[in-house]
């Protein structure tokens, strides 16, 4: 009998040990995207990565699990479905998406699932206005008064014509509120062009803003909110075309793979980011980031480790680990991150007082030229 016992002692000890607790955080990245966007989804996911490996995949003392949905290409008509997927996986917070159009996908249905989100890179206005989303990143509006104000007090411009895409709301709402900064602030916009999305009307465009220019080449600019493939093009259409003065863009230049596609005599182009590996407040991270990967981080790796940690610090701070427990904890969060301080309350889910990066593009590649300030007073 004694034996039994003591059988059964050993059995409770060893086989009814009681399950790790762990967190879930719902990775709503793309897994299965192709072109851009799959780049712009390594950068983000290896960055949220190396964040959790800092703090050792571990949180108040319990284990931090990533879940992710099936099959998700970032097509915004599924985005929505994955959101509920991760959800049901039991995620009590979730990283991403990562555009703006993906982002404005699932705002209709959060008032039903009421999980927050964290977004790393998605950077339309209007997308922290809903009651469980905040933002890593600084906003359209934001980069776009930070390219406006480089245009013409650090680089002199007397005028700068715009391109925007009419079906892509990321395009659209930087051109929009560059113009905005510009007519308020004595910049001359000599043409604002809308088009749709393609190549062969991009040419046909810059061929008008061109024209429209009564400076000197040398003091004019060429504002191309686009992404980096079509940035690319555009920029090599200029250039071939003679083309002498300035190229514009933003965070969406972001990506090295831009140097390659425009070439040789790239010119002088500036655009506005979160964070470049050459500036000197950035050396942790980017030793951090090489030893592990054994590249150079991009923008997107930044906010993808800085939307890490911010999901980090509201899950250890939270009261419990429901979704209204990590929302309430989000409402008064300040964390230092490697793009900067990010900041909020409850009356914004945006980082306000964040500053921006301006890069400057050229034959020689990337350069980290200053960061910049975002102010209300601009």
């Amino acid at each position: 009998m004694r034996g039994r016992i003591a059988l059964m002692s050993l059995a409770l000890l060893f086989g009814c040990q009681p399950t790790e607790r762990s967190v879930k955080i719902g990775l709503l990245i793309p897994n299965s995207a192709t072109g851009e966007l799959a780049t712009y989804a390594k950068y983000v996911q290896d960055g949220v990565t190396l964040a959790a490996k800092s703090k050792n995949f571990r949180v108040k003392g319990m284990r931090i699990e990533f879940v992710y949905p099936e099959r998700y290409s970032g097509d915004p008509t599924t985005t929505a479905d994955a959101l509920r997927e991760l959800k049901g996986k039991g995620a009590k917070v979730i990283i991403g998406p990562i555009t703006s159009s993906e982002a404005k996908a699932i705002l209709p249905v959060l008032s039903e699932i009421k999980i927050p989100v964290i977004l790393p890179a998605a950077t339309l206005n209007s997308l922290t206005d809903n009651e469980w989303v905040w933002r890593v990143s600084i906003s359209n509006r934001q980069m776009a008064v930070a390219t406006a104000y480089t245009a013409k007090d650090f680089l002199k411009l007397k005028e700068v014509g715009i391109v925007a895409f009419s079906n892509n709301p990321y395009s659209l709402e930087l051109a929009q509120s560059f113009r905005d900064w510009a007519e308020a602030h004595a910049l001359k916009i000599s043409k604002f062009v809308e088009i749709s999305g393609n190549s062969s009307n991009l040419n046909s465009a810059l061929d008008e803003i061109v024209k429209s220019f009564t400076s000197k080449p040398e003091s004019t600019g060429v504002f191309l909110p686009l992404y980096y493939d079509e940035a690319a093009k555009g920029i090599r259409y200029l250039r071939d075309k003679g083309y002498k003065g300035i190229v514009l863009g933003g965070d969406g230049w972001d990506v090295p793979k831009i140097v390659e596609l425009v070439g040789k005599n790239a010119g002088e182009n500036y655009f506005i980011t979160h964070f470049n590996p050459y500036d000197p407040q950035s050396a942790d991270f980017v030793e951090k980031y090489k030893a592990e990967y054994g590249s150079l981080p991009s923008s997107f790796s930044a906010l993808g480790y800085d939307a890490f940690l911010v999901a980090y610090e509201a899950i250890n701070r939270a009261r419990g680990t429901s979704t209204a427990d990590i929302r309430d904890a989000l409402l008064f969060l300040s964390v230092d991150g490697v793009t900067g301080r990010i900041e909020y309350s409850s009356q914004s889910r945006n980082p306000d007082t964040k500053g921006s990066v301006l890069v400057k593009f050229s034959d020689i590649g990337f350069q980290f030229v200053r960061r910049i300030a975002v102010s209300p007073i601009f």
